[in-house]
């Protein structure tokens, strides 16, 4: 994925995946989960006060997961990404 960002002018170098916390759930105003696999993973952790805030990056659909596939995987999932960032900051 540092590869496909870069080709869209992002550096990932320094991102590091973490274990979300409930303590991270609380503290958040808003949570985007990437697929609906994990949405409904956070939703049976979370607790019932953070549900509201748990959304679908893409709103409508799966952003697909491009580990074991080519690097053209990650370069259109790395698009679907960028693209969707507008849903998200005006």
């Amino acid at each position: 994925m540092v590869k496909a960002a870069g080709r869209l002018g992002l550096d990932l170098t320094t991102h590091r995946a973490r274990q979300v916390t409930l303590e991270m759930m609380d503290w958040a105003d808003t949570i985007v989960a990437m697929d609906t696999h994990v949405r409904d993973v956070l939703i049976d952790v979370c607790g019932e006060s953070n549900q509201s805030k748990l959304a679908l990056y893409l709103r409508d659909r799966d952003v697909p997961d491009p580990i074991g596939q080519d690097q053209e995987a990650f370069n259109e999932c790395a698009v679907l990404i960028s693209a969707g960032t507008a849903l998200h900051i005006g």
